[in-house]
């Protein structure tokens, strides 16, 4: 009797204490400005468990299939223009960002949704002829077929064609069109040739980010019921979720008008795609790309997506000029303290550090343009163009500021999409507004 009373009475109390210590992690921290969590009470206790959780997680999904993931075959599948799935949200993405010492810098950036719609941009920074860009920026929207009807299977149109020639090895980014010089009017005829070749391995966000850093941004959340349920779904969200970086050089021709440039630089190409990719749950980000003299480059960013439990992730690397990738363990960029009200600064200090180093990054802008992503414009983003100091060694680059954008696609942008378009997007605003519609518009 006496027995049974005692075990009744410690499971009373490993309950109790159980309930006391799911509570107490479920409380939220203070918030920054209403968005960004301080580190709780018990951080430390949370950051813990939360960085153990992560490395059992990518073992089992990395680490113990490591031969099968690095194997030529594989790797040629992943780094191919991607089938769009019949989910809505389906998409693939493929982007360059470059720069040299001469402070000449391109990004480009094409992304493939269903029904071949496809959003591009490109901006073109020359030191002694300014900013060059696609005549319809800040929009994005393209469009790749008459009816909406097919996908496309290849990173083309818009007067683009960007191809793999061999996979994580050389690729080939084609543009032929017009583009617009800021402050100008006029059109100019631009033929844009280079090739992106690297014999560097790729940085893959899911498995080679920092846990330290992941952890860091959980163990300031609060864990609640709905976090719990999130965490039951992680490994379906990460199969879902791919974005890979590559370092390496673009290099090639652009013809602009009637001259001739030779374009040699540093950089990187990135590839995204899955079905997890909702602008509209992001609150924030900032994001640099950095190329430095002698041949080292920099990524740098911090995201806020606070309906997925991160409030404020750190991410990036550093990779060395022979190609090597150190994962960025911590960082003191934090979003509060830089274009929190919507306007981004023209001056940026802030110190990064890996496993064996820290850097003191120096960054001034020297021009900037805005654009908006989305199919309504759910986000704007300003990309700066901008040169460094990182612990001394100079360097040029890009950052980018994304924020949330309320206003949506005007009518007057969208009055020239096809009219299978233009009925969608009346659809899925009278779905937003719970309003009636006409079955005709029912087109999917």
């Amino acid at each position: 009797m006496f027995i049974l009373t005692g075990i009744c009475l410690g499971l009373g109390i490993f309950v109790a204490l159980l309930s006391l210590a799911i509570l107490i992690l479920s409380r939220k921290p203070p918030l920054i400005f209403g968005k960004y969590p301080r580190k709780g009470l018990f951080y430390r206790v949370k950051f813990g468990i939360a960085l153990l959780l992560l490395k059992r997680l990518r073992y089992r999904i990395y680490r113990r299939n490591e031969e099968v993931l690095s194997s030529p075959e594989h790797l040629a599948k992943m780094d191919r223009p991607q089938p769009l799935t019949n989910d809505p949200k389906s998409y693939d993405v493929v982007s360059f960002m470059a720069a040299n010492a001469k402070g000449e810098k391109l990004m480009v950036t094409l992304e493939r949704r269903r029904r071949g719609v496809l959003k591009a941009a490109l901006y073109l920074w020359l030191p002694e002829g300014g900013l060059y860009s696609l005549p319809k920026l800040p929009d994005m929207v393209y469009f790749t077929t008459d009816d909406g009807i097919e996908d496309g299977t290849e990173f083309r149109g818009g007067g683009f064609h960007i191809y793999p020639e061999e996979s994580m090895r050389t690729w080939r980014l084609k543009y032929d069109g017009p583009l617009r010089r800021r402050e100008h009017e006029d059109l100019v005829s631009v033929s844009l040739d280079l090739r992106f070749t690297s014999s560097s391995a790729h940085f893959d966000y899911n498995r080679d980010l920092s846990s330290s850093l992941i952890a860091d941004s959980i163990a300031r959340e609060a864990w609640n019921e709905s976090f719990y349920g999130m965490l039951k779904s992680v490994g379906h969200i990460v199969e879902k979720r791919m974005h890979y970086e590559q370092n390496g050089l673009l290099a090639g021709s652009i013809v602009l008008g009637d001259r001739y440039l030779k374009f040699n630089s540093h950089g990187f190409r990135d590839h995204s795609f899955g079905t997890e990719r909702c602008l509209s749950s992001i609150n924030r980000y900032v994001y640099f790309a950095l190329f430095l003299d002698d041949g080292s480059s920099m990524v740098v960013g911090n995201l806020s997506q606070p309906s997925f439990f991160l409030s404020s992730l750190k991410v990036g690397y550093v990779c060395t000029p022979d190609g090597i990738y150190k994962p960025i363990t911590s960082t003191n960029f934090e979003l509060y303290s830089y274009g929190e009200k919507g306007i981004p600064p023209k001056h940026q200090n802030f110190l990064v550090n890996t496993a064996d180093r820290s850097y003191l990054v120096q960054i001034r802008v020297e021009d900037s343009a805005l654009r908006y992503v989305g199919g309504d414009w759910e986000s704007k983003v300003h990309n700066q163009f901008v040169s460094c100091t990182v612990n001394g060694i100079n360097g040029q680059g890009h950052a980018e500021y994304l924020y949330r954008h309320e206003g949506g696609r005007p009518e007057e942008v969208g009055a020239q999409d096809p009219q299978w378009y233009q009925r969608i997007k009346r659809y899925e605003r009278s779905l937003s507004n719970m309003e009636h519609i006409d079955e005709g518009d029912f087109i999917f």
